[in-house]
């Protein structure tokens, strides 16, 4: 058993309270768009550089069953997040793409978790070095 003055028991230790810290963040957000944690998190994965994914893709990138994603489209699109297209290469594949109102939900997050998290307050070299090591940590890899 590793005693509390381990380096790994102090990792934890932070990383549990980066997590706090960003949840109590968040939740302001998340109340004003009226989003739950879930749908947030499907907005967040909706954005980006790369091309709308599929409700499949949109699935493994949230690790869970694609029923649970038509659920999330379905309440996302109540609320004019997201559109629900057919992907003209394959009538059969439903593409999810946030609409404007999306768009700006999606900024309000990111600027909320990017500009107050903690980790805000590394510089862009520290920033950097630690996606480094958390990538490497969260690798598949050994």
């Amino acid at each position: 058993m590793e005693d509390a003055e381990s380096p790994i028991y102090d990792l934890i230790d932070l990383t549990m309270g980066l997590a706090e810290r960003t949840q109590a963040l968040i939740a302001q957000v998340l109340a004003e768009l009226d989003l739950t944690h879930a749908l947030a998190n499907a907005v967040w994965r909706l954005g980006g550089a790369r091309t709308p994914p599929s409700m499949r893709e949109l699935a493994h990138d949230l690790r869970c069953d694609p029923s649970t994603v038509t659920f999330l489209a379905d309440r996302l699109e109540q609320r004019g997040l997201v559109t629900r297209t057919v992907d003209p290469a394959n009538r059969r594949v439903k593409i999810l793409t946030l609409t404007d109102t999306g768009r700006l939900a999606r900024r309000r997050l990111v600027e909320a978790m990017t500009m107050g998290s903690p980790l805000a307050r590394l510089s862009p070299d520290d920033q950097r070095t630690l996606r480094t090591l958390l990538s490497k940590a969260m690798s598949d890899r050994p």
